[in-house]
């Protein structure tokens, strides 16, 4: 397919680049080059073809959502490191517009 140069300013307006008129030139080709490329594509008979979303045969692997306690070390030192706290809580700022207490 042969893009003329008025098509390619058009296109890179849409994109919001500004081409040279060396740049204008090579998209022409490039740009020629890919439809031509799709529309190859679209000759492919792909009737009862299913669509693939992937191919690795892999499915979702579930683990149960289990709590299990902190280390008492470990967490003392985050408490101990934590900015802004009150007893063994640590305070951070409110996520949904609520002012901070």
């Amino acid at each position: 397919m042969i893009l003329n140069i008025k098509d390619v300013e058009h296109i890179a307006e849409l994109a919001r680049i500004k081409l040279t008129g060396e740049e204008k030139e090579k998209m022409a080709e490039d740009l020629g080059q890919i439809l031509d490329y799709i529309n190859k594509l679209k000759e492919i008979k792909t009737d009862g073809v299913e669509p693939t979303a992937q191919v690795t045969g892999l499915e979702n692997a579930f683990r149960k959502d289990e709590t299990t306690p902190a280390d008492p070390e470990q967490r003392q030192k985050i408490i101990d490191e934590f900015p802004h706290k009150k007893d063994d809580f640590l305070k951070v700022r409110a996520v949904f517009g609520e002012k901070e207490s």
